[in-house]
């Protein structure tokens, strides 16, 4: 018998689809204030500096072996280094409405890598559903003509946050094989870390970019990397430990609907119908997929 999750497991779990939702408008405040190619170097730098003590305090495991220390590469190089400067890189140059939508495709995108690689036939309802969803994915980015947010939305955006899409389901694979060997919270902290060593060049021109923000985009950053990386991810990891990944990943449906509503909101972005269809194919392909694998 299946026991509910506790309230506290779904507040933890809101939380952190809370955080998630709103990544895409803090990203887009941050690009205004800096060049979009520091973006994500700045927000995973920030992000180490405060895990930086944590770690130090906790001693998370370390891999023991090979297949342990290739999957901390993958996740810290792809699945954030890689996926943190594509992101800053298209939400820059879309609007945040499409580039939460065309995220919103990562489940899809991660369970047909994860059937490549281990050479599993989804049953057909999931080949359904993952055609819904990558067709709400196409309609975003090719139904230019009933978008009402034409102007901040572009091609060469939708598709950079689209392979920064596929990087996060990358590193998601490599995350999950890296986890079940020293656990969740370690493999998320050694791959953050890891992968703030890569941008350890671009601390010069980050010296002279972080002075420079506005009081806007200094929150911004704050709240990319201490909202959505540090407290997203922990509230996540324990939400799934104490409420069960069957109930808590239900809640990844509102994700993109929080993100539509902050872009409305705060950045005064259209719901276009173009948008609205993009979401229903999305999330009803999602839902599918989840049914089919």
């Amino acid at each position: 018998m299946t026991h509910p999750a506790p309230p506290l497991a779904y507040a933890a779990g809101a939380l952190a689809v809370l955080f998630w939702g709103a990544t895409p408008a803090a990203t887009a405040l941050l690009a205004r204030d800096m060049p979009s190619s520091l973006v994500g170097a700045a927000r995973l730098l920030a992000s180490a500096a405060l895990l930086v003590p944590v770690v130090l305090v906790l001693r998370p495991r370390l891999p023991r072996d090979a297949g342990g220390w290739a999957a901390l590469g993958i996740s810290a190089l792809v699945g954030f280094a890689a996926s943190f400067v594509l992101q800053g890189l298209g939400i820059a140059r879309t609007s945040t409405a499409h580039a939460a939508l065309v995220l919103a495709a990562a489940p899809v995108i991660t369970a047909l890598l994860q059937f490549l690689l281990s050479w599993h036939r989804p049953r057909p309802v999931w080949w359904l559903g993952s055609a819904l969803a990558l067709s709400g994915v196409a309609v975003l980015i090719l139904g230019r003509g009933l978008a009402t947010a034409a102007g901040t939305a572009s091609i060469a955006g939708d598709l950079i946050v689209f392979a920064g899409t596929v990087t996060v389901s990358i590193g998601y694979l490599a995350g999950a094989r890296l986890s079940a060997r020293i656990g969740l919270f370690a493999a998320t902290a050694w791959s953050i870390l890891a992968g703030a060593l890569v941008m350890l060049p671009l601390l010069p021109a980050l010296g002279s970019a972080v002075p420079a923000l506005t009081p806007v985009g200094g929150a911004a950053l704050g709240f990319l990397a201490a909202g959505c990386t540090v407290i997203g991810f922990a509230a996540w990891f324990w939400a799934l430990d104490r409420g069960g990944v069957a109930s808590i990943a239900l809640l990844q449906f509102a994700q993109p609907v929080v993100s539509l509503l902050i872009a409305a909101a705060f950045l005064a972005e259209d719901v276009s119908p173009t948008l609205l269809l993009a979401l229903g194919l999305i999330l009803s392909g999602v839902s599918l997929c989840r049914r089919g694998r």
